[in-house]
């Protein structure tokens, strides 16, 4: 039985990426290849994770921006809009660090002292390596928002990449950037998990094997670690 719920989700999540897949051809957008579909795969895991989660969390309005901010995320590389792609990207780290940090402080703004309270709160779950990918693929997303490749080449086409709301990167590019936003993504699930385990605990109380398939082995061997500890703790 508890591999009923793994198989809906699973379907879920097929049926989403053959609609990709029916969109990209009824809007003569270029195919997709197996990278891009497993890149959706991934993304759509974590929109059905949060959606499960936003039925136990105490604060649900910025776990509803979260899953906006991934289907957002999957319609900007599809149509290689990459403004709006980081500006995504931006919008899913500032909510990860509202949702791990939970405090008040950060409900509107998100400064480089978020940063550094999560190093504080989780350095020891968090490597150098780690902490400056995150910093880096923000930094990243916050420079090409301000301004990126829209400061090069001559006004004209400044302008003409505006209006199309795209900006053209070779193939070799956009792998190493869906490369860098998985490990992100990877990396801040690991710190939602060590500051919510109670939440995910209830919302995935009746399937683990669920839990498991949407965020992979290591997270659910991480979670079985916490939530030991935790008992230890009670004695």
């Amino acid at each position: 039985m508890k591999y009923v719920d793994v198989n809906l989700r699973k379907e879920e999540i097929s049926r989403l990426i053959q609609y990709i897949e029916t969109y990209v051809i009824e809007n003569k957008i270029e195919d997709i290849d197996t990278k891009s579909k497993n890149f959706y795969r991934f993304i759509s895991k974590q929109i059905v994770f949060f959606k499960i989660v936003l039925n136990s969390y105490p604060n649900t309005y910025f776990v509803k921006v979260i899953i906006s901010d991934f289907l957002s995320l999957i319609l900007n590389d599809l149509k290689l809009e990459m403004r709006y792609y980081y500006l995504n990207q931006r919008s899913i780290i500032e909510n990860y660090i509202r949702l791990i940090l939970k405090d008040d402080q950060y409900t509107t703004n998100i400064t480089k002292q978020s940063f550094i309270d999560i190093r504080e709160q989780l350095g020891s779950e968090l490597s150098d390596n780690e902490y400056s990918k995150v910093i880096n693929e923000y930094k990243i997303a916050c420079s090409f928002i301000h301004g990126g490749d829209y400061l090069r080449g001559h006004l004209v086409s400044n302008f003409e990449d505006a209006l199309k709301n795209e900006t053209q990167i070779s193939e070799r590019q956009r792998t190493n950037q869906i490369d860098q936003f998985i490990d992100m993504i990877n990396i801040l699930n690991k710190l939602f998990l060590l500051k919510n385990i109670d939440e995910i605990d209830s919302s995935f109380h009746r399937s683990k094997a669920t839990l498991e398939y949407l965020m992979g082995k290591r997270y659910i061997d991480k979670f079985h670690l916490l939530k030991q500890y935790q008992a230890e703790q009670l004695y």
